[in-house]
């Protein structure tokens, strides 16, 4: 074979093996901006699943904190056949060792009412790429906010995914009364220790609409799923969870 031929066999298996690498490789990821419902910027990471899909898991995080949290979550989300697009909302901090990016660009912190508008805005990002399953998933405030969402734009939403809720606004009946509204699938959680808010939260619920777990060890909000910080309950955790969101990648 002369060498013409050689350097033309060597381009295309090189070309295969990238071809292998960008179809079976890990998750991608890529800081994005998109708008609020109120037009405000707000950033994110978008991290793509191994295989097309047509699914995409919202993240919310918790207070004082940013996406960050869900920096050990979303490649396992990935891997079941979701898209994540993990949300710094505008409300704090540096928690779970990052900058929540959209405050810092914004220079102030906002309420957590202001925060749901990002939470609206996330959703619309999601159904203008075309996404046919969407979940919300939430995690202390961002969770009662959730399950707002859930309520008022259900027709938008596949199932809604909810770690430590709880009345933590100025009306403590915002809360239970969204819950009421919500007809979609709901999957709910918390800290062992905070059982009391999620019988609060779930006290004027549709039963036939709810998956409760109670887990037997567990943390605050959707960290209860990352082993570095929930050591002893992370596996029955994620295993409960993921059980849940399974249900709804298309094909599975």
């Amino acid at each position: 074979m002369n060498n013409a031929l050689l350097l033309v066999s060597a381009r295309h298996a090189v070309l295969a093996l990238l071809s292998l690498l960008v179809f079976a490789g890990p998750a991608v990821a890529a800081s994005m901006r998109f708008k609020a419902a109120d037009g405000a910027a707000v950033y994110a990471t978008l991290s793509k699943a191994p295989q097309d899909t047509h699914a995409v898991a919202l993240l919310f995080h918790q207070a004082g904190a940013n996406r960050h949290e869900y920096d050990s979550i979303a490649p396992r989300l990935n891997t079941l056949g979701f898209d994540t697009l993990a949300v710094d909302q505008r409300a704090v901090g540096r928690k779970f060792g990052g900058d929540n990016e959209t405050v810092a660009r914004r220079g102030a912190s906002g309420s957590y009412d202001e925060a749901y508008a990002d939470l609206e805005g996330a959703l619309d990002w999601a159904q203008a790429q075309g996404y046919d399953t969407i979940v919300a998933v939430g995690s202390s405030y961002s969770a009662s906010l959730s399950l707002q969402l859930a309520a008022e734009h259900g027709d938008a939403l596949s199932a809604v995914a909810v770690f430590s809720p709880g009345e933590y606004f100025d009306d403590t009946d915002r809360v239970k009364n969204a819950v009421a509204d919500i007809d979609i699938p709901l999957y709910i959680t918390t800290d062992p220790a905070e059982e009391n808010r999620v019988d609060e939260v779930l006290e004027r619920a549709d039963s036939a609409a709810v998956v409760r777990y109670k887990p037997e060890d567990g943390v605050h909000g959707a960290s209860t799923l990352d082993p570095d910080r929930d050591p002893a309950g992370h596996k029955a955790n994620w295993q409960s969870f993921s059980a849940f969101m399974t249900r709804f990648v298309p094909g599975a």
